[in-house]
């Protein structure tokens, strides 16, 4: 019995290749489409000659013919890429142009004569080219950064932190910086390095296209520090004391840049270096009032929010 059953299933098993098999000899019969593609090279460029516009990499076309010769193409790996003297289309101007006519005729020498392509895409080749040495150019950050909660940005760096630019003599000219495409980058705690794609610009070509950026945040923490009130604008033959001669100042700043500012040896407290509160004698002359306005003119790199404790303190002019 289990003979039988196990021949009969090899005769329904032969019988059902056997009309695969004509289903896709009739299928391979039929005229169809297909999207096919070529990989396109451009060649011959001389060296003082930089392409401007980014060159296809291939040649996508639709074309008609029988299944099996469709099936050649695609399984058979006859394509081959195109090669495009440079040198046979470029006008000596700037411009290089290759018709959608030159294009198909290259493709067609590699097809079987029964075959007709549909479309093609692209359907001509436009390159605009300069001569010449390029002019290095700054790169700038284009978006938003934003550190988290507690977090300030303390150091951003670009690599490289500027680039190659080639374009004719006008534009180039007229391009000082070179800026990323816009970026948003929020919520960051610890330093990111990404790479970063430069905004491009009609006519012109960046070397390197895109740069690495790292970004440093830092944990903001809450200081003061005590900084003498300086006189700024004082005549020579005039002193002007204020009472209290120092004032605090608040401020914030990033626990990395906090270890490297300055403190005294003896107290370990914070060296008022790089700030700097100063009383315009001038301000004082004009108001004739018993108080003396002071302010913050100078802060060290890195600090932020410095606030003063008090705006006004009690002062004396004396004569020398």
């Amino acid at each position: 019995m289990l003979l039988i059953v196990n021949k009969q299933f090899l005769i329904f098993l032969f019988f059902l290749m056997l009309s695969a098999s004509f289903w896709l000899i009739l299928a391979l019969n039929e005229t169809m489409e297909r999207e096919l593609s070529v990989a396109l090279h451009v060649g011959r460029v001389p060296r003082n000659v930089v392409i401007l516009a980014d060159v296809p990499s291939q040649v996508k076309f639709v074309v008609r013919d029988k299944g099996f010769v469709l099936a050649n193409y695609i399984y058979g790996g006859e394509l081959k890429p195109i090669n495009i003297d440079f040198q046979n289309y470029a006008d000596g101007k700037g411009r290089a142009s290759v018709s959608g006519a030159d294009l198909q005729k290259m493709v067609y020498q590699q097809l079987y004569k029964s075959s007709k392509i549909v479309s093609m895409k692209p359907d001509k080749l436009d390159l605009s080219y300069t001569f010449g040495s390029p002019k290095k150019v700054p790169v700038k950050f284009s978006g938003n950064i934003i550190p988290a909660s507690g977090y300030y940005l303390s150091h951003v760096s670009y690599k490289p932190d500027s680039v190659k630019v080639y374009a004719p003599h006008p534009l180039l000219d007229s391009i000082t910086t070179i800026y990323t495409v816009r970026q948003h980058i929020g919520n960051i705690k610890d330093t990111v390095v990404v790479n970063v794609p430069l905004r491009r610009i009609a006519g012109a070509k960046c070397e390197p296209s895109a740069i690495t950026m790292t970004l440093c945040p830092d944990i903001l923490a809450e200081e003061k520090v005590e900084v003498p009130i300086e006189a700024i604008n004082l005549p020579e033959d005039k002193i002007l004391r204020t009472f209290p001669q120092k004032v605090e100042v608040h401020f914030v700043v990033g626990v990395n840049r906090l270890r490297t500012m300055p403190i005294s040896p003896e107290t370990k407290q914070l060296l008022p270096r790089g700030f700097h509160v100063v009383a315009d004698y001038t301000t004082i002359a004009d108001r004739h009032s018993d108080k003396c306005r002071i302010m913050l003119s100078a802060v060290p790199s890195g600090v932020r929010n410095a606030k003063l404790e008090t705006t006004e303190v009690d002062y004396i002019i004396e004569q020398r």
